[in-house]
Formats: C-alpha cells, sequence, structure tokens
C-alpha cells in the first residue's frame, strides 16, 4: 500500500523579504551612479575646450570605477550576511516543515533528531547554497556597473544624446529590479526543496510525487501533463503524479533540436529546479 504526506510547500515570506532587502540595495546604488550621470550632463558641452575629449572621459572613467569599487563592496558584504541567514532561516523552516508533515508517520525518535545536530551532508548542501546565492547577489552590481560604464562611455566617444543613455540607464535599473525579484523567487523554492530532501533521506523515505502547482500562465507540457504510471521517470510521458527515486531524478527537460541543429541536451532533476518552476512534492512510503 502507498502512503503519501501531505504537500512540501516552499514558504513565500522568506522570498518577499529577500526581494525587499535587494531592492533597497539595487535603489541605492541607482542613486549613486545617477548622481555621476548628472555631472557627465553637465560637463559634456564643454568637451569643446578639447577636441579629443580626453579630460571628460578620464574624469568620468576615474568616477565610474570608484562608484564600481564601493558598491561591489557593499554587495559583497550584503550578500554574504544574507545569504547565510537566508540559507539557514529555510533549513529552520525545511525542518519544522518536515516535522509537521510527517509526525504521524514515525512512532520512534527519528524526527526529534532533525534540527537538532546538522549533519556533513546538510552542511555540505548550505555551504553551496550560501555560495551561489553570494554570487547570484553580486552579479547584479558587476553586471549593472558594466552595462552602465559602457553607455556612457560610447556615449562619450560618439557624441550621444544624453537623452538616449538616460533611457538606457533606467532600462538597466528595471532590469536589475526585475532580476532580482527573479532570484528571491527562484532561490526561496531551489534552496528549500534541496535541503528537504536530503532531511527525508536522513528519515529514511526514498521516494517522493511530482504535483504540478497550476500556477503558470503557460506551464511546461511535460510538468503539466498527468504521469500514465508506467512510463520511467528517466522517460515519464508527464510529470504530474509521478513517484520517483530521490536518487534517481526523473527528467524535466527534454532534449531540444534547434533550426541550426544546436542540440539543447535533456535535463533531469527535481520539483522547482527549472527557472520559475512552480511543482511541489510530496514523501511516499511503500
Amino acid at each position: 500500500m502507498i502512503k503519501t504526506s501531505s504537500p512540501f510547500t516552499p514558504p513565500s515570506a522568506p522570498a518577499i523579504l529577500y526581494k525587499n532587502n535587494l531592492y533597497k540595495l539595487i535603489k541605492a546604488m541607482i542613486k549613486d551612479y545617477k548622481s555621476v550621470i548628472g555631472i557627465y550632463r553637465e560637463k559634456k558641452d564643454q568637451v569643446a575646450m578639447d577636441a579629443t575629449g580626453t579630460w571628460l572621459t578620464t574624469d568620468i572613467t576615474k568616477k565610474l570605477d570608484d562608484l564600481g569599487g564601493k558598491w561591489a563592496k557593499k554587495f559583497q558584504e550584503f550578500a554574504e550576511d544574507h545569504s547565510k541567514k537566508f540559507v539557514m532561516k529555510m533549513l529552520r523552516l525545511s525542518n519544522t516543515q518536515i516535522k509537521q508533515v510527517l509526525k504521524d508517520w514515525f512512532a520512534d525518535k527519528r524526527l526529534e533528531l532533525i534540527g537538532q545536530v546538522i549533519p556533513t551532508e546538510i552542511k555540505q548542501v548550505v555551504k553551496a547554497d550560501i555560495a551561489y546565492n553570494v554570487n547570484l547577489i553580486t552579479d547584479i552590481q558587476a553586471q549593472y556597473h558594466n552595462r552602465v560604464f559602457g553607455s556612457v562611455m560610447r556615449s562619450v566617444a560618439n557624441g550621444g544624446s544624453l537623452k538616449q543613455l538616460s533611457l538606457e540607464i533606467n532600462r538597466y535599473g528595471v532590469q536589475e529590479y526585475t532580476r532580482a525579484k527573479n532570484i528571491a523567487i527562484d532561490q526561496t523554492k531551489k534552496v528549500f526543496t534541496s535541503i528537504t530532501l536530503h532531511n527525508c533521506q536522513r528519515l529514511g523515505i526514498q521516494k517522493m510525487k511530482w504535483l504540478h502547482s497550476h500556477a503558470r500562465k503557460e506551464p511546461r507540457p511535460l510538468h503539466i501533463r498527468k504521469w500514465d504510471g508506467k512510463s520511467s521517470p528517466q522517460k515519464p510521458n508527464g510529470l504530474d503524479g509521478l513517484i520517483f527515486n530521490i536518487n534517481e531524478p526523473p527528467l524535466i527537460q527534454e532534449e531540444k533540436v534547434s533550426k541550426n541543429g544546436k542540440v539543447t541536451p535533456a535535463i533531469y532533476g527535481y520539483p522547482s529546479q527549472l527557472p520559475f518552476c512552480g511543482c511541489i512534492m510530496v514523501a511516499v512510503m511503500e
């Protein structure tokens, strides 16, 4: 007889906090960069003082380089502090949810161990998740700086309009806000799922059941199709309802071949692993 648990559901509150904290940092960074662009706007008309415009290029380059160093440090400090707190919070939330979802499954003391001691394998997962989030956060600043720097230098060199430059700078800001939001949502799901899978294995649970969230407007066809109960997890007809072994992740994205013959390899993994995937899972005991 197959017994299934209640769903493991990634919490939404950490994603909102993650996004809001990033928004504050990005907003302050953008304001700082725009102040330098304002100085450039004031001085641009004076380029005629030097036919080469070298003095202005040197001046704006130094100011942007100084800003790059300043905000790289701020983002690094924020990323290290935030990522550690975020991942450890996801660990606690996973531990709490596992105890609630599986409290009727175990008559022994195994559930009491969850959260008391962090085993080596979980520590490794936590360490990897922290490092990955630090990289994602610091890359926001690096990408924004490089884009702004490139636009300003092209404007100086080519005599581009200030209106066009302002439009580009504003667009870069919008892109980083969108990216921050996506990172917050995506990492909350991924980190929660990763830790929960490892915790379940500690309890002796080896199988999970995939559930489609039905939340996306344009769901992935493979994810929303009902599993037929027969096809292999490595080549399923659909993922919704699929029962799979944790050690043998199922196919989550089929191989793709573009018109020019470029092959994108198939991907095997777990719910929420692909970008914007809202699928969840339940524990299975046979």
